[in-house]
């Protein structure tokens, strides 16, 4: 099979914060290069009967899921209130699966980022390189040492390396991994790095990923990524871009 063939798209959301205006102007973007058959949205509570409907109309695959793990905090001053669902990935039948989170916008030929012989690709959202906290969460697991966290909120996995690590990823994104950087609990994030470690992994180009939250500016990217808090400035850039590839 070609790569078109064998490849899904996957997004994973529930009806909170704003999450499904933003996963529908992202899958808006997505079909202008991806058929909306390959597109894959795993809904968990809370559910909305209105929201459920317009996910619907995308033409994608909707699939509604229990919450997979306990809830964790991402910080300190939060509620425990993230779940980690990116691991349903893992249960798609495909040699190929790409994961974006709601609050991307593609805004170029997507399938461009998954040419090469790898496994994995990500963006590298810290680097480790004399932490020995993180070094320690490889150690203690046996894990080969992965001095990077990938951003998980674009993820291309190829050759089933999803199957591969769908075990080891579940086991660890419920375990205290007793790191934390900063004020923020990226425990997905951690869970995922050790998991793929000993996986065959490029790191995305920042063309590949921007992370236009950081204050990044880079033309003809391939996803962009907005801020969480979709203001006006993310809405009127997402109408560009679409209004850009409409023929």
């Amino acid at each position: 099979m070609s790569l078109e063939e064998n490849t899904v798209f996957a997004y994973t959301l529930s009806s909170r914060k704003g999450m499904i205006q933003q996963c529908l102007r992202s899958i808006a973007t997505l079909k202008h290069y991806v058929d909306a058959k390959k597109i894959k949205i795993f809904y968990t509570p809370p559910y909305n009967e209105e929201d459920e409907e317009a996910l619907r109309e995308t033409g994608a695959e909707l699939i509604k899921k229990e919450n997979q793990t306990e809830a964790f905090n991402v910080s300190r001053s939060l509620p425990e209130s993230h779940y980690g669902e990116k691991i349903n990935l893992c249960n798609i039948d495909s040699e190929n699966v790409v994961f974006l989170d709601c609050d991307t916008i593609v805004g170029n030929n997507i399938w461009e980022v998954l040419e090469g012989d790898f496994e994995f690709k990500a963006r590298p959202a810290h680097r480790f390189n004399d932490q020995k906290g993180w070094k320690k969460l490889f150690e203690e697991r046996d894990r080969p040492y992965l001095d990077w966290m990938p951003n998980a909120g674009f993820l291309v996995f190829k050759q089933k390396a999803h199957k591969k690590i769908q075990d080891d990823w579940s086991k660890y994104v419920s375990q205290d991994l007793d790191f934390q950087k900063g004020k923020v609990n990226h425990h997905e994030q951690y869970a995922l790095a050790l998991a793929v470690s000993d996986l065959k992994i490029h790191e995305m180009e920042k063309k590949d990923h921007v992370l236009e939250w950081n204050d990044e500016k880079v033309a003809d990217a391939y996803i962009y990524h907005i801020e969480q808090a979709a203001g006006s400035s993310a809405i009127n850039l997402a109408k560009n871009y679409i209004k850009k590839l409409k023929p």
